[in-house]
């Protein structure tokens, strides 16, 4: 725990306090819309506790500590979207920021310049996630293992502030934390003197280095924002696709795939079918190249025999005896193929999984 009663500690406190009220203010002026902030940043924490804890119990902790009303499904799907759904890459990444948070508070402590620079290649390393890209929410999962790992340097609000903020304003935040260390560590290395030059100084560089950063960060929020746009488009398309196969209308997805690759297989075995079905055969196909050209596409094949372990069958609904061990590998007969949208980490149907005997 840091000593809050130390003045530079104190002071820097006071300074992140100060940022994150000037930002709040901004974003509230531009947008009061932060409700999937909100959400993704509770989830967020929640695995900052536990890298490792299962969906469901995710979304009852968050349902008990925010009073939300979130399923497991509801956490895989938020997961998916953020390239958090691996469990393997999810782990690199909190432990990376972890680590992270560690050397900034060490940092911090010292006031030594080789521990702040131990601390700036920490940040500077890139996770990446299971795309082969560097995840986009790298920073903000630091700034919230921050607040996790030390909520003493919480002014009463803080975190809650910082809920509501998307990548571009935590990653702008974050500069402004990183600046107030550098000058920290530069007044220590100076001696320890700190006059009022010094300070005047200290708030004229970050002046300087937030102007600087402003048009950036107009840039990241229109590109925030466009991608938020983009994200509501892909929810009407994942909605309306969804209860296409949901059980009240008949799992039409299933159906449609079910039937065409039925049709296909005894066409290939030189069956003559009724000509009366023909006009059927020929919707069923449009109806197939309809899901198909909409990039809505099948997780597993059909009716397959597969091996899987936990963290696999964890995002499906799986019937059968319960995994042992996470190294564990299950044979599972594929029910349902379970469907996505565009790439893999947008789901809109689990796939049904049933185990199979190895008799």
């Amino acid at each position: 725990m840091l000593n809050v009663n130390d003045p530079t500690i104190k002071r820097f406190i006071e300074n992140i306090h100060n940022s994150i009220e000037r930002r709040n203010r901004k974003k509230l002026s531009a947008s009061s819309s932060y409700d999937d902030y909100i959400l993704e940043n509770r989830l967020i924490k929640i695995f900052c506790e536990d890298k490792l804890i299962e969906p469901r119990r995710c979304a009852e902790l968050i349902n008990s500590r925010y009073n939300e009303n979130l399923s497991g499904d509801r956490v895989i799907q938020i997961l998916r979207f953020l390239h958090l759904s691996y469990q393997s890459k999810r782990a690199e990444l909190f432990d990376w920021a972890a680590e992270t948070v560690d050397a900034f508070v060490k940092a911090l402590e010292t006031h030594s310049q080789k521990d702040f620079e131990a601390f700036i290649a920490l940040r500077d390393k890139k996770i990446i996630n299971r795309d082969g890209d560097p995840f986009k929410i790298q920073i903000r999962v630091a700034c919230l293992m921050l607040y996790v790992k030390h909520p003493e340097i919480d002014k009463g609000t803080d975190s809650d502030i910082i809920d509501k903020f998307g990548n571009a304003h935590m990653k702008y935040f974050f500069f402004d934390v990183v600046d107030f260390l550098r000058n920290i560590c530069i007044n220590h290395r100076r001696n320890g003197r700190q006059d009022k030059k010094d300070s005047a100084q200290e708030r004229v560089e970050l002046l300087e280095n937030m102007l600087n950063r402003s048009d950036m960060m107009l840039k990241d929020l229109q590109d925030e924002f466009d991608e938020k746009i983009r994200e509501s488009h892909q929810n009407e398309m994942i909605e309306f696709f969804s209860l296409l196969n949901s059980e009240k209308y008949g799992c039409i997805l299933d159906a449609v795939i079910n039937v065409r690759n039925g049709v296909r297989k005894l066409r290939k075995e030189n069956v003559q079918l009724p000509p009366e079905i023909g006009g059927l055969l020929i919707l069923i196909e449009r109806l197939a190249h309809f899901i198909k050209d909409n990039k809505i596409n099948p997780i597993l094949k059909p009716g397959s025999v597969q091996d899987m372990r936990f963290d696999e069958v964890e995002a499906c609904d799986y019937e059968g005896s319960p995994f042992e061990s996470t190294d564990e590998i299950k044979h599972v007969k594929v029910l349902s193929p379970g469907w996505f949208y565009q790439n893999k980490d947008v789901q809109i149907a689990r796939p049904r999984l049933k185990e199979v005997s190895d008799e």
